[in-house]
């Protein structure tokens, strides 16, 4: 009875996977490194959780290599920062799993440099917005 309940709450988290927003980018800022990564909510949901993931690019797929945070946004205009264990180096990939009930998202990276910390900055805009549509 327990492999059943086992068994069907991986296949409901696994559809849920299939159906989320998935942005993936390479870390290209002007520092070496970064130890944090901090996303904003500028969609127009609230209240949803994100992870972030270190990736290993094979060949022409990317594979999750292991959690680097999660994000709660509880409200629009809202963020969230997490700070890595492990350094973000330049050249790194980066993946970040956003939930479907968001809808369909677009991103711009920026990189902030502070004298203690420098953080990758993930801005989430709605499908509403013109970046990364064509003109």
């Amino acid at each position: 009875m327990k492999k059943t309940i086992l068994m069907l709450v991986c296949t409901l988290l696994s559809f849920a996977g299939l159906y989320a927003e998935k942005i993936r980018f390479t870390v290209a800022g002007s520092e070496g490194r970064y130890n944090q990564i901090r996303l904003v909510n500028k969609t127009g949901a609230s209240n949803f959780d994100c992870i972030a993931y270190f990736l290993d690019k094979d060949g022409e797929k990317y594979i999750a290599r292991e959690p680097l945070g999660a994000f709660h946004l509880d409200k629009i205009g809202g963020r969230d920062t997490c700070t890595s264990i492990n350094l973000i180096n330049q050249g790194d990939h980066i993946g970040i799993v956003v939930p479907e009930e968001v809808g369909q998202v677009s991103y711009v990276v920026s990189y902030k440099d502070y004298p203690l910390f420098d953080i990758i900055e993930v801005t989430l805009l709605g499908g509403d917005s013109p970046l990364g549509k064509e003109f």
